[in-house]
């Protein structure tokens, strides 16, 4: 008997955890099992009493099952819809905001040719694209982490538009100015690595700061840039971007702090 009630309880599980299929994948991930154990508790006390108790049991799953995967459904269906609208505010806004920076230098007539204003309109454009995707995807609210966000992305707008108009290493021809690709790219592949957790993203800005020392330290073993840079200019201007990535970096630390156990997720 208790192997039968055993195999009972084992089919019953199984086909509960398909029926669950019927609510939205996030609803599954975040109450699937929680639903699932409360679901074998009562299953097995129905069991125990005899089938006509499982069967009226299995009707009131059912039933509730049913009704609360369609509510489940629509409010998926219409958070998707308001996910959609909001990526296409928010595409629209950032394309707002470049076009409005780019009507500074246009109205002040600089000498500036088709290629620099695309440059620069790639620039911002890709860059509050940058800031606006990670703040969903983290849904962050933290104040610290939007600041650090911002100093990163601001600390890697102007690394970028400084070196491409004039240069950090010498002129901006100098081939040396390359090395801060590599510094970006460590930033970068850092904070996918980190997923942009507030943690991992402290380690990847600290991460960054050392690439950009290490810069200066191959510039002035080597003496790169000369005699269009020297030696106090490398170390302003680096030491600049280095204060930038740390306090972003201190930034992030500060809002991991911040979290609870339950919005921080796991680490892994």
């Amino acid at each position: 008997m208790s192997g039968a009630r055993g195999e009972d309880g084992s089919i019953s599980e199984r086909v509960y955890r398909l029926l669950m299929r019927a609510y939205p994948k996030e609803f599954r991930e975040m109450y699937g099992r929680q639903m699932e154990q409360a679901f074998l508790d009562l299953c097995r006390e129905e069991t125990r009493r005899d089938g006509v108790g499982l069967a009226r049991f299995w009707v009131r799953v059912g039933l509730d099952l049913a009704s609360s995967a369609i509510v489940e459904r629509r409010r998926a269906e219409v958070k998707e819809i308001a996910m959609r609208d909001h990526k296409y505010r928010s595409v629209v806004g950032v394309a707002l905001a470049t076009a409005f920076i780019l009507l500074l230098p246009l109205l002040a007539a600089p000498a500036w040719t088709l290629g620099d204003f695309v440059f620069a309109g790639a620039l911002i454009f890709g860059t509050g694209l940058t800031f606006t995707y990670v703040l969903a995807a983290r849904k962050a609210g933290n104040i610290a982490y939007r600041a650090a966000v911002g100093v990163a992305l601001a600390a890697a707008f102007i690394l970028v538009w400084v070196t491409g108009a004039v240069g950090i290493i010498g002129t901006e021809d100098d081939n040396a100015n390359l090395m801060y690709v590599g510094v970006l790219a460590v930033g970068i592949i850092s904070a996918i690595i980190a997923r942009f957790r507030p943690h991992g993203m402290a380690r990847a800005l600290f991460a960054t700061a050392l690439a950009q020392a290490l810069v200066v330290v191959i510039v002035l073993i080597f003496g790169l840039g000369s005699p269009w840079s020297g030696p106090g200019e490398i170390l302003a201007l680096n030491g600049f971007f280095v204060s930038l990535f740390v306090g972003s970096a201190l930034l992030f630390r500060y809002a991991a702090r911040g979290q609870t156990p339950a919005s921080a997720g796991p680490e892994g």
